[in-house]
């Protein structure tokens, strides 16, 4: 694990690449069943680090307190899914809907969130310092408050 002494990744659980696949699958399932069949995507505190979830359509899934450092979501939707408390740490979140997530409490330290969609996110707590290109723009459609810790250059 290296240097990375992030708390979430001691208390996280880890499974296969098939494990995850067929979490997936089954979301995927209850997506377009209007949520009758299938299974909701429940990754809570998962070590995912590094998993590549491009383009992936994980509408309305649970990441709570997952490790999802260095994680590949280019142009996945996340919209309306749990990610508090998620370490998000280098993730490419590039093209990303964020719309409506909790990402309260979330580190995204280091992410990148260019064109990333945060129209109504929940980003109280979350750590955005050094994060790549992040807007004002991005900012405003969010919600924040005191505790959400933002880039030098915001």
């Amino acid at each position: 694990m290296g240097k990375d002494t992030d708390s979430n990744i001691t208390n996280s659980r880890v499974i296969s690449k098939n494990d995850l696949k067929k979490i997936l699958t089954l979301h995927s399932l209850w997506l377009h069943s209007d949520e009758s069949e299938g299974k909701m995507a429940d990754l809570e505190r998962l070590n995912l680090r590094g998993a590549v979830l491009l383009g992936a359509n994980l509408v309305k899934a649970n990441f709570k307190d997952a490790y999802l450092y260095g994680a590949y979501l280019k142009n996945a939707n996340l919209s309306y899914a749990n990610l508090s408390g998620v370490n998000l740490r280098g993730a490419n979140l590039r093209w990303v809907n964020l719309k409506g997530a909790n990402l309260s409490g979330a580190n995204l330290m280091r992410a990148d969130l260019h064109e990333s969609n945060l129209k109504e996110a929940n980003l109280i707590g979350a750590n955005l310092k050094m994060s790549d290109g992040l807007t004002q723009a991005q900012i405003d459609q969010a919600l924040t408050n005191e505790t959400t810790q933002f880039p030098d250059f915001l």
